[in-house]
C-alpha cells in the first residue's frame, strides 16, 4: 500500500509539472510573422504588414528587416546624389517583456518603442501602440523543420537599380568564409572588395534560406508594381548552380525576403579590403578597370561569372 501511494504521488507530481503554464517570457520565444494583409512591395517594406521578429532567451531579438537610419540618406543629395545611402545597424537588438508590455530598442535612433500586449499565447501575439509612426499588429508563431533541406556551399546575390535609391549590390559568399562584394550605387562602399565571415555567420545566412525552403520555391516572383528593385539569388553546391530565384518587388514569401533583405546592407557590417581586378581577368571579361562604375553595367549572370572567377584567386 505504501509503495502504491508513493507511485500515485509521483504520477501526480509529474502531471502537475507538465501542466505548469508558460510564462510570457517563455511564450514569446521563437519566430513571429505579421498576418498578411497584402502582397504589395510598399506594404511589405514600408508599412510593415510582413514584418517579423525572432525572440531569444537572453533578451535579444531580431527584426527581420533590420534597423536603418536616414542620417546619411540625403547626404549631399544635390551635388552627389548617387552617394546617398541608408546607414544600417543590423537585425539584432534588445527587448524587455512584462505581462502586458513589450519594449523594443531601436539602435538606429537609440530609443525604445513601447507596445501594449493585447494577447500573448504560444501561437499568437497582438501588440498595439498609440505612438505615431510605430506599428503594432497581429503576429503568428512560425516553426521550421530544416533538417531535410539541403545545405549550399555558396550563394550569389544581386540587387538591381530601381527608379529611386535602391542599393545596387553584387555579392558572393562561400562557406569557407570568403566574401566578394561589389557596390554600385546607393551604398556606403562603392567598388570591388573582399572580406571574411565566420562559419557561424554563414550558417545563420544559410539557415534563413532553409527556413524559406529555398529549393522548393518558385524560380521567379513579381509584384504588380513598377520601377522597384529586383533581386537575383544563385545557390551553389559542388561548384554548380542548383537553384536560382528572381524576386521583383519583394513578392516572394516572407521567409525568402527576410533571408535576402539584410544582404543588401551586409557591406556595412564587414571588414572590407579593396580589390584590384587582375589584368588577365579584366581581359577575359573585357573590362576597363579605369571605369569606376565597371561593375554597375554587368548583368546578373556576368556579375556571377566574374565574382566566381575572381574568387578562384583568393
Amino acid at each position: 500500500m505504501k509503495h502504491a501511494l508513493l507511485f500515485l504521488f509521483a504520477i501526480l507530481l509529474v502531471s502537475c509539472q507538465e501542466e505548469k503554464p508558460l510564462t510570457p517570457q517563455e511564450m514569446v520565444l521563437g519566430n513571429w510573422s505579421a498576418v498578411d494583409t497584402t502582397t504589395s512591395f510598399y506594404s511589405k517594406i514600408s508599412f510593415g504588414d510582413n514584418r517579423g521578429f525572432e525572440f531569444f532567451p537572453d533578451s535579444i531579438f531580431e527584426d527581420k528587416y533590420g534597423f536603418f537610419s536616414d542620417r546619411f540618406y540625403y547626404n549631399d543629395s544635390i551635388n552627389d546624389p548617387d552617394n546617398r545611402y541608408l546607414r544600417y545597424f543590423g537585425t539584432a537588438s534588445k527587448y524587455a517583456l512584462s505581462k502586458d508590455s513589450l519594449r523594443l530598442f531601436n539602435p538606429a535612433i537609440q530609443k525604445w518603442s513601447s507596445y501594449k500586449v493585447e494577447k500573448l499565447t504560444p501561437d499568437t501575439l497582438i501588440i498595439t501602440t498609440n505612438v505615431k509612426d510605430e506599428r503594432g499588429g497581429t503576429f503568428i508563431k512560425r516553426t521550421y523543420n530544416t533538417d531535410t533541406i539541403p545545405d549550399f556551399d555558396a550563394i550569389y546575390f544581386y540587387s538591381s537599380p530601381c527608379f529611386g535609391s535602391c542599393p545596387v549590390v553584387s555579392l558572393l559568399i562561400k562557406n569557407n568564409g570568403d566574401v566578394l562584394y561589389n557596390g554600385g550605387y546607393y551604398v556606403k562602399n562603392k567598388g570591388l572588395y573582399k572580406s571574411k565571415i565566420s562559419k557561424e555567420v554563414f550558417k545563420r545566412i544559410q539557415e534563413k534560406f532553409k527556413r524559406a525552403d529555398y529549393m522548393n520555391l518558385e524560380d521567379a516572383y513579381s509584384a504588380k508594381v513598377t520601377d522597384v528593385s529586383s533581386v537575383d539569388i544563385y545557390f551553389i553546391k559542388d561548384n554548380k548552380v542548383v537553384k536560382t530565384i528572381e524576386d521583383y518587388g519583394a513578392d516572394g514569401p516572407n521567409e525568402l525576403v527576410w533571408a535576402y533583405f539584410p544582404l543588401k546592407q551586409i557591406e556595412q557590417e564587414l571588414d572590407l579590403k579593396k580589390l584590384e581586378i587582375p589584368d588577365d581577368i579584366a581581359k577575359e571579361f573585357k573590362l576597363n578597370t579605369n571605369d569606376e562604375d565597371v561593375m554597375f553595367y554587368m548583368n546578373t549572370r556576368m556579375g556571377f561569372d566574374f565574382l566566381t572567377r575572381l574568387s578562384e584567386n583568393l
